[in-house]
């Protein structure tokens, strides 16, 4: 059950799932509802094209923390709606992207709920309650959706049973167990924790924990203080961006990529990382760039995620530690 901060909103603001679906699918693949859907296998199947969606045309980005005079990070849904369905290209830390995707499933019917995270800090070490994820059950089946952590995060629902080898991108790989983790002096408690591996060859390695409780958008709010407003956070002082890839974009400037391009399956991702850009595709990398100027980061914004950043907003980075200069980011 969605909160009722969720559910007030869609009602005053008239918004209905064609709406929040306009930024993400082309008008024949639209739903109104899943209740059109009679099988759980189609409920499953536009799950997973909505999600592969989401994740090539909502990035996981903190651009409003650097290239806006306000730097306010307002993670309301009816912020979010503005900020992501009107400005083609953007999307939001995961407060901004995955509370924004669980308005879009609530509004056709999806049992979904949010779950907190605890990012893996290393050395068995997880950090607080900095992350959000979306949890949405089918037929009694849990499955996994996050479309604000990075490139090893799920591509597709990632099924919720402890233990189960899935396919991230080939040939890396995704699991869920469920374990204590060494923070909890109760030893019985025990948490989901997702975990990647680059290959069947490598160690698996855990990117974060979430819990079986529901959390609310009163939570989400809460939460956003922390990557927002924490000085210790690398939010605060570096820029950064991650969108999926599919097998039909372009090598040379796939922007935001169009109908045809997302007909393809996720092939990869792109990783902007202060002042360096990544393509990996199938695990091998197909791109390596490093700016030497604020300009060329600006410029690959457009031409990789289709973002197009205003003049004002382009301003408001210059002269702080994440600007691309001779004494802003470095390598």
């Amino acid at each position: 059950m969605a909160s009722q901060h969720v559910h007030t909103w869609l009602i005053q603001s008239g918004s209905n799932p064609a709406i929040l679906q306009s930024h993400l699918l082309p008008q024949s693949k639209r739903l109104t509802s899943i209740a059109t859907l009679t099988d759980d296998s189609d409920v499953l199947n536009f799950l997973t094209l909505l999600y592969k969606h989401q994740l090539c045309k909502v990035p996981w980005e903190n651009l409003t923390q650097h290239y806006s005079w306000h730097r306010t990070v307002n993670v309301k849904p009816q912020h979010l709606f503005t900020k992501i369905v009107h400005s083609p290209g953007r999307g939001g830390y995961c407060m901004e992207a995955n509370h924004f995707f669980h308005t879009v499933l609530i509004s056709l019917g999806f049992d979904v709920r949010m779950a907190g995270a605890r990012i893996y800090k290393g050395e068995s070490f997880y950090g607080g309650w900095t992350h959000v994820v979306n949890i949405v059950t089918i037929a009694g089946t849990k499955y996994l959706l996050d479309g604000g952590f990075g490139p090893q995060a799920p591509p597709r629902p990632c099924l919720v049973e402890e233990g189960l080898v899935q396919t991230q991108i080939a040939p890396a790989q995704m699991r869920v167990m469920y374990e204590c983790i060494d923070e909890f002096r109760d030893k019985t408690q025990r948490i989901w924790i997702y975990q990647h591996r680059k290959d069947d060859h490598s160690d698996w390695q855990p990117m974060y924990c979430f819990s079986d409780m529901e959390f609310t958008s009163n939570d989400v709010q809460a939460m956003n203080f922390a990557p927002w407003l924490n000085p210790q956070s690398f939010f605060s002082h570096q820029v950064v961006g991650v969108r999926f890839t599919t097998d039909k974009e372009p090598l040379e400037y796939p922007r935001s990529p169009d109908a045809q391009a997302l007909e393809g399956e996720i092939d990869g991702a792109l990783t902007l990382d202060g002042n360096t850009l990544k393509w990996r595709r199938g695990g091998e990398k197909v791109l390596d760039l490093t700016f030497e100027k604020e300009e060329q980061r600006v410029e690959a914004l457009g031409k990789y995620f289709g973002i197009v950043l205003e003049e004002e907003d382009r301003e408001a980075i210059k002269g702080t530690a994440a600007e691309v200069a001779a004494k802003g980011v470095k390598g």
